[in-house]
């Protein structure tokens, strides 16, 4: 099976479309971080081929993403024997299949059964599919966590592999037919008798009716039943000691035991005859080994004395040509070292002169601080005083900011009080002529005119003729007492800042501002005035320089240009001292390095010279006892007398070899002893069945010389028809159960053979990872057993990593014997080597790249730079 591409919609955390495509044949790479959804894409591809589209499973349920509803979609397109496939399925919402391919289309049910005949798997059940239902495909894809899993293969998957097993090693007994045939067996012997082997139901009938006829005609029918019974055993019995006899007899099989016999002796001589001649061989090889590696010492012992003796000269030249070189580096040594004495004397003097006029520096500098620092202190006085006087006017003064938003607060309510107060008023107009009487208005005399709102009582006055009282309409009392309480607030308000009118209580607050806003920049103007003095250590502030400056006398005039600097000439003289020093210093340091360099060499080439005339010595006297066991003509003797034995000894080998081809003992020996296994089974089987005849003529004898078919006669016919069926029952009963008995065993023993092409197809990829070991299956397929060392470890008992590969290496075996029986196999792991340490890791990815070239191999991790040297088609979750 080749997965080519793989759509999935709203499947878990695929709410928008997302589609795999790009799978190729061999090895498939899907390498994306944690949480892109690799572990979802595997369980979508389970899903669209193992779950039945019409199931309402919680598992089916899980398939939405989080919150929302709406139905998983998963579509599949794959091939099989180089026919393309193309598989959708849509869950819970409208559910459906549809599965298009080489026969046409099919939907619904249809399609799951095509589907589950051409993959290989089992219905699903209601809570979904699971490893008895996937059969073998579901086998070889590991989903995440689960990689060292080593448990039995599913139910599913155990048939196809015995089937194809059974193919393999030629069984009959394997295989879902045989299984099939078996079940159908058991629930007929159970209608005969219990799994303890007593009588069910069938039988315990036929007893009780054949119990109920009478007790003369029960005997005579078993007397019949047994008589009828040990005739046809005897029959049976008498064709079976022919066929023994036919084939005991038979010559050929003599002919083929005296044949093996012979082939056995020749191979037997012809084995012992090439071992001879290979320990010959390699007795011959290691003499001319031996004496060629010694011709080859002994070349070399020479070549090594004679650069010894070279070496040894070089030393000796070199070291008397040395003793001038040492001679003048002592004397130059001790040059420099007066040299730098005086230096050091000059340098002393000139830093006492300069640290002299550094004091004198310093003190200047100080006198300068403090002379700045009075200057400060004087104005940061002044304007204290000024700031506090600002500080106190702000604090005096009744307007402050949250009076002045409260005056106009009532303000405006005045204001609106005396729009409704005046809104629907009356109007009093007062219009004089020339002449007119003089005439008030509220006690104020009225110049020509005048015009008032009548929102209380106005008053007119008229010389010589009487007053005239204006009142407002009842209507607006409301507004004028809400203009009265209005005005009171106000006049309160006044009353309480000292303040005559509103206007006055303005000027008052622009007042306070303005006091404020000058406290602030006195407040920032001081903080300059006193910053932070380091040359003094004054903290910034007003009271730090009051409290540095209080036990400080305040310097006279200072004189000098104010630069501080020291004398020229002492700098000079300084730098110059420092210079001549350093200067010294080197030359004495370079005169000492040069010295002991000189020392070195010296002390190495009389080592070296010593160590050449010790190796020269040796070497003589290594060669001398070298010639004196073997000189050099009987050496060159003795070498060609070995090649010449060599020779001999391959002539005689392969003439060995040639005899043996084609005689295998082993073999030879096996067919020989089947042979005569097969041959004394025969005759045991035949004496067996001598006296079993014997004993059943005697029986036939006895029972029928008392005549059984008169006392037969006398029995009534429904007695004899229920003695009857129940013998038949009884020896169908025992049919069945020697049967299912016979089947049980030869599946036991095909199962012992199943594994045998398993462990083969392991043992290769057992043997790279794990070197000289090797597994054992059980009979369920499941590796069991680890072989290493000479011991025997439980895989169970192994490390997770161990578990893990050998779990994936058992996967690759079965996907190769399913592939080359034709069946779909394509192993998806899903971070399946995650335990591996890395030589172990390269090991396995060998293997799987290996693997790729028979099969398709999908492999899904997060680990994307463990995979970034192997070749295979990468593929990304877009």
């Amino acid at each position: 099976m080749l997965i080519r591409e793989l759509a999935i919609e709203n499947f878990r955390k695929f709410r928008r479309p997302i589609r795999l495509a790009g799978f190729e044949d061999g090895l498939n790479l899907v390498c994306d971080q944690n949480e892109a959804g690799k572990s979802t894409a595997l369980e979508a591809l389970r899903a669209v081929l193992f779950e039945r589209h019409g199931s309402r499973s919680d598992r089916i349920r899980s398939f939405r993403p989080h919150g929302d509803d709406v139905a998983p979609t998963v579509e599949l397109t794959f091939e099989i024997g180089g026919k393309v496939w193309k598989l959708r399925k849509r869950f819970l919402q409208n559910a459906s299949v549809e599965l298009e391919g080489p026969n046409g289309r099919a939907t619904g049910d249809e399609a799951e059964e095509r589907l589950q005949a051409l993959l290989g798997f089992s219905r699903a059940s209601n809570r979904g599919a699971d490893d008895d239902s996937r059969g073998a495909l579901g086998l070889l894809w590991v989903e995440q966590g689960q990689s060292f899993v080593l448990g039995p293969p599913g139910q599913g998957a155990r048939r196809t592999l015995e089937e194809v097993l059974a193919g393999e090693v030629g069984a009959v007994t394997g295989g879902q037919r045989t299984t099939t045939v078996l079940q159908a067996l058991e629930r007929n012997l159970a209608d005969f008798q219990t799994p303890t082997g007593r009588p069910a139901r069938r039988l315990l009938e036929a007893q009780e009716t054949a119990t109920a006829a009478a007790e003369e005609a029960r005997l005579a029918k078993a007397e019949l039943e047994q008589f009828d019974s040990v005739l046809d055993r005897l029959d049976s019995k008498r064709g079976e000691q022919r066929r023994l006899v036919r084939e005991l007899e038979d010559p050929e099989q003599g002919e083929r035991l005296v044949k093996l016999e012979s082939d056995i002796d020749r191979a037997r001589s012809a084995g012992q005859a090439l071992r001879t001649a290979e320990a010959l061989l390699r007795e011959a090889a290691g003499e001319r080994t031996r004496l060629e590696a010694r011709e080859i010492s002994r070349r070399e012992l020479r070549d090594q004395l004679e650069r010894a003796g070279k070496a040894a000269a070089t030393s000796r030249q070199a070291a008397a040509d040395h003793d001038a070189v040492l001679d003048s580096a002592r004397k130059a040594e001790g040059e420099a070292t007066v040299a730098l004495e005086i230096a050091r004397a000059a340098l002393r003097s000139a830093e006492e002169h300069r640290l002299s006029a550094q004091r004198a520096k310093t003190a200047r500098i100080r006198q300068r601080a403090l002379a700045a620092a009075f200057a400060r202190l004087e104005a940061a006085e002044k304007i204290a005083v000024e700031l506090q006087a600002r500080r106190d006017e702000v604090a005096a003064a009744r307007m402050t900011p949250e009076a002045s938003a409260q005056l106009q607060g009532l303000e405006q309510a005045l204001a609106e009080a005396k729009a409704a107060a005046t809104a629907g008023a009356a109007v009093l107009k007062v219009d004089l002529l020339q002449f007119a009487p003089q005439v008030r208005l509220n006690g104020a005399v009225v110049e020509g005119s005048a015009r008032v709102f009548v929102t209380d009582i106005q008053t007119l006055e008229f010389d010589g003729i009487g007053s005239v009282a204006v009142l407002p309409p009842a209507s607006g009392a409301p507004a004028q007492a809400r203009l009265r309480a209005a005005e009171q607030d106000l006049a309160a308000f006044l009353a309480d800042v000292c303040c005559a009118d509103t206007m006055t209580a303005r000027k008052a607050a622009r007042v306070r501002v303005e006091a404020a806003q000058a406290a602030s920049l006195l407040s920032a103007q001081l903080a300059a005035s006193c910053p932070e003095d380091l040359e003094l250590g004054i903290a910034a502030g007003l009271d730090p320089l009051r409290g540095a400056l209080a036990a400080e006398e305040r310097p006279s005039e200072i004189t000098g240009d104010g630069t501080d600097r020291i004398d020229g000439n002492i700098d000079e003289a300084w730098q110059a001292a420092r210079t001549a020093e350093h200067e010294a210093e080197g030359r004495r340091q370079a005169a000492l390095e040069t010295l002991q360099e000189a020392q070195l060499s010296n002390v190495r080439l009389a080592g070296q010279l010593e160590r050449a005339a010790a190796e020269v010595s040796r070497l003589d006297d290594q060669l001398a006892t070298e010639l004196e066991a073997l000189d050099d003509s009987a050496l060159g003797a003795a070498l060609a007398d070995a090649k010449a034995a060599e020779a001999h000894a391959i002539v005689a080998r392969d003439e060995a070899r040639r005899a043996v081809e084609g005689l295998d003992e082993i073999v030879l020996v096996q067919r020989r002893d089947n042979l005569r296994k097969r041959r004394e089974r025969l005759a045991n089987d035949r004496l067996g069945l001598v006296s079993d005849i014997a004993q059943l003529e005697e029986r036939a004898k006895t029972l029928g010389g008392i005549g059984p078919a008169s006392r037969v006669a006398a029995a009534v016919e429904l007695a004899d028809a229920a003695a009857a069926a129940h013998a038949r029952l009884k020896e169908e009963a025992e049919m069945l159960a020697m049967l299912v008995e016979a089947i049980r065993e030869a599946q036991r023993a095909a199962a012992r053979r199943f594994v045998a092409p398993i462990t083969q197809r392991v043992a290769p990829f057992i043997g790279r990872l794990l070197p000289n070991a090797s597994i054992t299956f059980a009979e369920d397929l499941r590796p069991t057993l680890l072989l290493r060392g000479g011991s025997e470890e439980a895989t169970d008992d192994l490390s997770k990593g161990t578990q893990e590969q050998l779990a994936v290496l058992t996967r690759i075996a079965f996907a190769d014997l399913l592939i080359e029986k034709g069946k779909p196999a394509s192993p998806v792991l899903d971070d399946a080597l995650v335990f591996a340490d890395d030589d172990r890791f390269d090991v396995m990815l060998e293997i799987l790249a290996e693997a790729a070239e028979r099969m398709q191999v999908i492999v899904l991790s997060c680990r994307t730079s463990a995979y970034r040297g192997l070749e295979a088609s990468r593929i990304t979750l877009a």
